[in-house]
């Protein structure tokens, strides 16, 4: 018997998704099982290489991870590390990035918001703390400022 992609090769098996006859330049064995590149390359085994995987745990662990800054925990649960990995990265330089802004912008608004105050405070406190001591040099007769 023939390979289906290769027909010039030897069958070492058939591909446990879609049941063609490979060889074994086609066969991967992933989790004792094997698949044909085609199939690999599509996803369509996928599903069935993570059965063992809940779903739902799955999905929780994405969902509260992401919530958490660690996006793509599920990914990793699930057995799918490269795309976990490249998730948790990503979002975590996210985080970092949009906390840096957040709070770059938190500062300039409120330093814009307390700009009058600080005005007030600047020019108050001085005229106030400066008739206080003519005031007092004047043995605490009211002033007008002269």
């Amino acid at each position: 018997m023939n390979c289906f992609y290769h027909p010039e090769n030897e069958v070492v098996g058939f591909c446990t998704s879609c049941g063609n006859l490979i060889c074994k330049v086609c066969a991967v064995e992933i989790q004792g099982k094997l698949i044909c590149r085609s199939c690999l390359a599509s996803g369509k085994a996928l599903p069935s290489l993570n059965a063992d995987k809940d779903i739902n745990t799955a999905f929780l662990l994405e969902l509260v991870g992401g919530f958490l800054g660690l996006l793509g925990m599920g990914y990793l649960y699930s057995g799918r590390t490269n795309s976990g990995i490249i998730r948790l990265i990503l979002w975590i330089v996210y985080d970092i990035v949009a906390g840096f802004t957040i709070t770059l912008l938190i500062t300039i608004f409120v330093g814009f918001l307390c700009i009058p105050i600080q005005l007030i405070i600047q020019i108050g406190v001085p005229l106030w703390s400066a008739y206080e001591l003519k005031k007092k040099m004047t043995g605490g007769k009211p002033l007008l400022l002269d």
